[in-house]
């Protein structure tokens, strides 16, 4: 009897510890970035595209200010392992994201051209991150810089995005919509800007 009783007590124990009957995922490190945008750009709300009217954005290529570049996620549900996942990637962030802000640009009706624009847009990447939990939080930051062809700069600022999405835990897929959402939303920010579209109206 007390080695029945022994038996449901361990058997009731693993039940109840983390990552019971959850097989532990694939890490993901060292994995290519992805554009996997979920919202349609019209979703965000409409830019003043007057103020922008023969503007040309010259992008040029981020910088990254974070401290730990290839770090893009972590889930902190501690359900596999017990213990936090990281997400980190091989690419270059900060290349990647300028290639996807300025087609963002193009998205919500600027002009980007390739050299010899109205204005030239610099920006350091400050977060490109989703933390996990029972949902995805992404959040994109950046520290950007207008500058317009007399090489003056114009303006100065931060603009921030964010992003939650639902989804299995700990899979590539989801992380990758939050942060490309985020970033939408953080191009979107930036161009919604009063101190930024007056700076855009003053310097043309």
């Amino acid at each position: 009897m007390q080695r029945i009783l022994w038996l449901c007590l361990v058997v009731c124990s693993a039940a109840v510890a983390p990552g019971y009957g959850a097989q532990t995922p694939p890490p993901l490190k060292n994995i290519a970035l992805a554009w996997k945008p979920t919202d349609a750009i019209g979703s965000y709300g409409a830019i003043d595209a007057g103020a922008y009217r023969n503007a040309h954005f010259v992008i040029r290529p981020f910088s990254d200010a974070r401290q730990n570049p290839a770090e893009i996620g972590v889930n902190i549900e501690k359900r596999f392992s017990g213990q936090d996942m990281r997400v980190t990637t091989h690419q270059k962030v900060a290349g990647w994201l300028t290639a996807r802000c300025a087609a963002v640009f193009s998205q919500f009706g600027l002009d980007v051209a390739g050299s010899k624009g109205t204005f030239v847009v610099d920006a350091a990447v400050v977060k490109f991150f989703v933390s996990e939990d029972s949902e995805y939080h992404g959040e994109v930051s950046l520290e950007v810089t207008l500058t317009a062809k007399n090489g003056k700069i114009v303006w100065k600022g931060a603009t921030t995005g964010s992003a939650t999405r639902f989804g299995h835990s700990y899979e590539a897929e989801n992380y990758y919509e939050a942060l490309s959402n985020a970033t939408i939303s953080a191009v979107h920010g930036l161009l919604n800007s009063d101190s930024f579209r007056r700076a855009v109206l003053n310097n043309k």
